[in-house]
C-alpha cells in the first residue's frame, strides 16, 4: 500500500513518471488479483475438506448411537457431541478454519474413546444392560417410573466408573440397577397381563359378583392368582400367564354379567319365567337350524341333551365325510399317479412309433436308392448284390488284360455309373475287392489283384475327390472263388472286381 501511495504522489509531481507509473499500477493490480485468487481457491478447498470430515464424524455418531453408545458412555458422546455441534455450527456461520478443525478433532478423538468406553461396558457389564433393555421392553418406564428411575440412576453411576477405568465400582453400580431394573421389569410385565384383570374383579365385587355368583367369582380369582404365580416363578413365560390371564378375565366378566342378572330378576319373581322362557326361545333357534323339534315340558335340562345327541350324531357325520374325503383324495393321488404313468407309457410309444416310422422311411429310400443302382448297369456291365446290410456292386464287365492292373478307356462308362451309384449313399465307406481265378501262383495272383483293386481305387479318388478315409482296396487273390475253377465259365466269374458299399456304417 506505502509503494502505490509514492506511486500516485510521483504521478502528480511530474508529467515524466506516467507512463512508467501507470504500467507499474497495473502488474501490481494484477498481483494483488492474483494473490487473492489463489488465497480464496486455498480457503475453498481446506473448507470443503473441513465439510467432509463433519460428514464422515456425524455418520460415525449415527452408527455409535445405533450401538448405543451414547448411553454406555454418556458423558464422552456428549462432550464429543457438543465439539460436534460448535464445529458445524462455526462451519455455518463461516468463522476460522482453524477453531473448526480443532473441534472436528476433538470430536473424532472422544467419540474414538466413548466407542472403547461402550465396548468395555458390553464386555464387563452384559446382565445389566440386557436388564435394562428387557426393562425398557416390557415398558417399565410406565408402569413402575420411580423404580426404573432408580435403576437408571444406578446404571448411569456405573457408565461414569467405566469411563473413569473404575471396573470394579462400575460392576458394584451396575448390579444395583440390574436388580432394579429387573423388579421394575416384572411389576410392568405383570400390569400389562395382569392388571386389567384385577381392575375387573374389583367391578365385580362392587356389583356384588363375589355374593350372587360367587363360582365363577372365585374361579376368576384362582385364574389370575395362576397367573402371576407363573411370572413369579418364570418371568419367560409370558405367553402361558397371558393366557390364563385372559381366562380369568372372561370369568371376571361373566361373574359381572351373572350378578347383575341375578339381582334384576330377584326384585321381581315374575322376571324369572322371562328368563327361562328367553332360554327356551333360544334353544329353540338352535334345534331349528339342526332341523329337529325340542319340547321343554320335561325342562331344559332335556332339550338340550337332545340338541347334543343331534350335534354329536352330525359331528360322527362330518368324521365318516372326513375319512371318506380323504380317502377319495387318496384314490384321486393313486389315479393321478396312474394317468401320469400312461402319459409317460403313451409318449413313450409315441416316440418308438416316430423312431419306427423314421427307420421305415430311411428303409425305403434306401431301398429306392438301391433300385435306382440296379437300373444303372446293364446285364453285361454289373451285378447288384446285397450281402448283409452291404451292397456289392460285381463289376463282370470289367476286364483286364492276362497279367496287367491297368484299366483301359473302354471301361469308363462302367466306371461312370460305379460313381453314380457311390454318389447314392455318399457317406458310405468303400471297400475295392480284387479277385482272381486259380491259374498261376498264389502269390502273383494275390498281388496282382490288389493293384487292379488299387488301380480302380486310385480312378474314383481321381475323379471323385473321394478322401482317402473313406475308400480302401484289398486283393484276394483266388482265395474267394464264387465258381468253379474246373471250366472257363467259372474261371470268368472268378476273375471280377466287386465294389463294397458297408451300409451298415451308415445306417449306425
Amino acid at each position: 500500500m506505502r509503494a502505490t501511495k509514492r506511486m500516485l504522489k510521483k504521478l502528480i509531481l511530474g508529467s515524466k513518471w506516467i507512463i512508467p507509473a501507470v504500467v507499474t499500477v497495473i502488474v501490481l493490480s494484477q498481483f494483488l488479483f492474483i494473490h487473492n485468487a489463489a488465497g480464496m481457491q486455498a480457503e475453498q478447498g481446506i473448507l470443503a475438506q473441513l465439510n467432509q470430515k463433519l460428514i464422515d464424524i456425524e455418520h460415525v455418531m449415527n452408527d455409535a448411537q445405533a450401538l448405543q453408545v451414547n448411553v454406555l458412555s454418556p458423558n464422552v458422546f456428549g462432550e464429543a457431541q457438543k465439539n460436534f455441534n460448535n464445529a458445524k455450527s462455526d462451519l455455518a456461520k463461516g468463522k476460522d478454519v482453524k477453531g473448526i478443525s480443532k473441534n472436528l478433532t476433538r470430536a473424532e478423538e472422544l467419540l474414538a474413546v466413548a466407542i472403547k468406553n461402550a465396548k468395555e461396558a458390553k464386555k464387563q457389564l452384559p446382565y445389566a444392560i440386557k436388564a435394562r433393555e428387557d426393562a425398557i421392553s416390557a415398558e417399565a418406564p410406565g408402569y413402575a417410573t420411580d423404580l426404573f428411575d432408580q435403576a437408571e440412576r444406578y446404571f448411569l453411576d456405573a457408565m461414569k466408573e467405566i469411563e473413569d477405568n473404575d471396573i470394579n465400582g462400575a460392576i458394584k453400580r451396575a448390579k444395583e440397577g440390574e436388580d432394579r431394573y429387573r423388579e421394575a421389569e416384572l411389576i410392568a410385565i405383570k400390569a400389562s397381563i395382569i392388571g386389567s384383570v384385577h381392575n375387573l374383579l374389583k367391578e365385580a365385587k362392587d356389583v356384588k359378583a363375589d355374593k350372587f355368583a360367587p363360582q365363577t367369582f372365585v374361579k376368576a380369582q384362582n385364574l389370575i392368582q395362576e397367573s402371576e404365580n407363573i411370572l413369579n416363578t418364570d418371568r419367560s413365560a409370558q405367553a402361558t400367564a397371558r393366557e390364563k390371564a385372559e381366562e380369568a378375565k372372561y370369568e371376571a366378566n361373566h361373574a359381572i354379567y351373572l350378578s347383575k342378572l341375578i339381582q334384576d330378576k330377584k326384585r321381581d319373581d315374575k322376571n324369572w319365567e322371562e328368563l327361562f322362557l328367553s332360554y327356551e326361545n333360544e334353544l329353540q333357534k338352535v334345534a331349528k337350524d339342526l332341523n329337529m323339534e325340542v319340547n321343554f315340558d320335561g325342562g331344559i335340562i332335556n332339550a338340550v341333551q337332545a340338541i347334543e345327541f343331534a350335534v354329536t350324531a352330525m359331528n360322527d357325520d362330518k368324521k365318516e365325510l372326513a375319512k371318506e374325503l380323504d380317502q377319495t383324495k387318496k384314490d384321486l393321488t393313486e389315479q393321478r399317479k396312474k394317468v401320469s404313468t400312461l402319459m409317460s407309457e403313451l409318449d413313450a410309444t409315441k416316440q418308438q412309433e416316430a423312431g419306427l416310422k423314421e427307420k421305415l422311411e430311411a428303409k425305403r429310400r434306401q431301398e429306392e436308392k438301391i433300385k435306382r443302382i440296379e437300373n444303372l448297369f446293364g446285364p453285361g456291365e454289373a451285378i447288384v448284390l446285397r450281402e448283409g446290410d452291404n451292397i456289392v456292386i460285381r463289376l463282370v464287365g470289367l476286364n483286364f488284360a492276362s497279367g496287367k492292373s491297368v484299366i483301359e478307356a473302354r471301361y469308363f462308362g462302367i466306371l461312370t455309373k460305379v460313381q453314380r451309384s457311390i454318389r447314392e449313399f455318399p457317406d458310405s465307406p468303400i471297400v475295392i475287392e480284387g479277385h482272381t481265378d486259380s491259374r498261376g501262383h498264389e502269390s502273383a495272383n494275390l498281388s496282382l489283384s490288389n493293384a487292379r483293386a488299387n488301380a480302380v481305387k486310385s480312378y474314383l479318388i481321381a475323379n471323385m475327390g473321394l478322401p482317402e478315409s473313406q475308400i480302401q482296396s484289398i486283393g484276394y487273390g483266388m482265395s474267394k472263388p464264387i465258381a468253379t475253377n474246373e471250366t472257363e465259365a467259372g474261371r470268368t466269374k472268378n476273375r471280377r472286381i466287386d465294389i463294397v458299399l458297408e451300409m451298415s456304417e451308415v445306417n449306425n
